[in-house]
């Protein structure tokens, strides 16, 4: 029982996190660089779930269209609600995927990875060994960004950051 109180105590980091991530994608346009893989790009496909823990406000379920850039979306962040759900895009090298991302537990569901072709020497074992190393190919990039996210959360920055977050809320509000 334990371990649900502390999931339940510790989700506000994985929200916080979604939230850092979308802001992050906006404001310098998707590039992560990973080690020992180069650059990657992501960006928000067509769904995104804003919530907060605080409150028992609704939840915001956008879909369908540049749900980043709706004002249903901005007027969610404005009144301090949090990216509980994400469905992101990622290209690596000349691979693309698409995925949920659950700020929770930050579990990855629903995701589309490459197609592989198999060799038929190998029989399905060496296509799934493949398609196991292209989802580790997301976690690849999703643990830099979470490193990049933690050290900045933990730091003297932080605050900085929240400023700067701030500015991109009320920008995305048009005030």
């Amino acid at each position: 029982m334990d371990v649900l109180n502390t999931l339940e105590e510790k989700a506000f980091w994985g929200h916080e996190f979604l939230t850092w991530l979308w802001y992050r994608i906006e404001e310098h346009g998707g590039e992560v660089p990973v080690p020992g893989m180069g650059t990657a790009t992501l960006w928000i496909e067509e769904r995104l779930t804003l919530g907060s823990l605080e409150t028992d406000s609704k939840e915001n379920i956008l879909r369908n269209g540049e749900v980043a850039r709706s004002a249903e979306a901005a007027a969610a962040l404005a009144v301090g609600k949090k990216v509980q759900e994400v469905r992101l895009g990622l290209a690596v090298n000349d691979r693309e995927y698409e995925f949920t991302l659950k700020g929770d537990t930050l579990d990855l569901a629903a995701g589309k990875v490459p197609s592989v072709e198999g060799d038929p020497d190998e029989g399905w074992h060496g296509t799934a060994l493949v398609r196991a190393g292209l989802i580790r190919e997301i976690w690849d990039v999703l643990d830099a960004l979470y490193r990049e996210f933690v050290e900045n959360r933990v730091s003297s920055a932080w605050p900085d950051t929240v400023t700067s977050m701030g500015r991109w809320i009320s920008e995305k509000r048009g005030a």
